[in-house]
């Protein structure tokens, strides 16, 4: 038996259903539904769960004000041991009193052949102080940021942003996706045909690191410090960054190659030092990150099962799309 709680924020729901979701090789799909009961309490069957954990994952989702929020994976008995906990929150609009600081931006970039321009991945880390999940509203996006100037090609990358959740226009990611509190992670591919370009910086970014995949040419780059550049399976990288970053203007250009702490008084070396320790690179934190971070994926990847099983139970996907993406996140959960 499933015993849990829904809470909004601190306080228990007087509303909602919960709906119970299945997960295993050869199944994916909502499995069982109830509501909640005074002061946020439901119960449901949960057959098919043993003393060993298998490859069958469950979990319970709920929505609330139209956003979705999961709980934890059960995948044994062990862990019905403590009472089940849906949290969810309460939503605000989007609007000019509403910031979502980014923590991290790694923004990783390739040279085109031919020496022109360049493929880039830009990865945002952005932080929900709020005890409110931000919302899109009148005023606009859920969140945005500008790109450079002159980006075509845009895709959204695996990452926080559900599918169809992005668009870009003026010169702008515009997320349309609820932030919930706590962080989320965009990542976003596009080209920049020029050789020279600049990164528009909104807000304050805690860290931000531009990574040029070797052999880059020669380059100047303005608003970060030149520091050691990272190896990762036989691919240098060279670096550039900077931590509390004012809302500036990054400026990429051709020019002689600075090395690491040349001409740079002992402080801003000293800072070089400790960027160089923090590596925020998405390739190089996937091998380092936390049980923490682990666990994030692994909610993410819930979250998206819930949303894949609300989209068939409507009939909005067609089976091919559905059967590729639950392999997807099939395989992420066992991750």
């Amino acid at each position: 038996m499933l015993s849990g709680q829904v809470l909004i924020g601190d306080a228990p729901a007087d509303t909602g259903t919960v709906v119970l979701h299945r997960v295993s090789p050869t199944f994916t799909g909502a499995v069982d539904s109830v509501r909640v009961g005074r002061g946020g309490v439901f119960e449901m069957p949960l057959a098919g769960l043993s003393d060993d954990a298998t490859d069958d994952v469950f979990f319970a989702s709920v929505r609330h004000r139209n956003v979705l929020y999961v709980g934890g994976a059960i995948t044994d008995t062990g862990d019905l041991a403590d009472q089940y906990v849906i949290r969810a929150y309460p939503t605000v609009a989007a609007g000019p009193r509403v910031s979502l600081p980014i923590r991290v931006r790694n923004f990783f970039a390739v040279r085109e052949d031919g020496g022109g321009g360049w493929s880039v991945s830009d990865l945002f880390e952005l932080r929900n102080d709020l005890q409110a999940t931000v919302v899109a509203s009148e005023a606009g996006a859920a969140w945005s940021y500008a790109l450079p100037p002159g980006a075509v090609d845009f895709e959204v990358g695996q990452s926080d942003l559900p599918p169809g959740a992005a668009s870009f226009g003026g010169g702008r990611l515009h997320v349309s996706a609820p932030v919930p509190p706590g962080e989320s992670v965009y990542l976003v591919r596009y080209r920049i045909p020029a050789g020279e370009f600049t990164i528009p910086l909104e807000g304050v970014t805690e860290s931000m690191e531009l990574l040029f995949r070797e052999p880059a040419g020669d380059l100047s780059v303005s608003g970060l410090m030149s520091t050691e550049p990272v190896t990762l399976e036989g691919v240098t990288y060279r670096r550039f960054a900077g931590r509390e970053v004012a809302p500036s203007v990054v400026a990429v250009g051709s020019g002689s190659r600075l090395l690491p702490g040349s001409g740079l008084p002992l402080v801003a070396a000293m800072l070089a030092l400790a960027l160089a320790l923090v590596g925020a690179a998405l390739a190089f934190r996937s091998r380092t990150r936390t049980a923490a971070t682990a666990a994030g994926r692994r909610r993410r990847a819930l979250v998206e099962v819930a949303r894949l099983d609300e989209r068939w139970q409507a009939g909005a996907i067609e089976a091919e799309e559905y059967d590729r993406r639950r392999t997807e996140l099939l395989r992420e959960l066992e991750g």
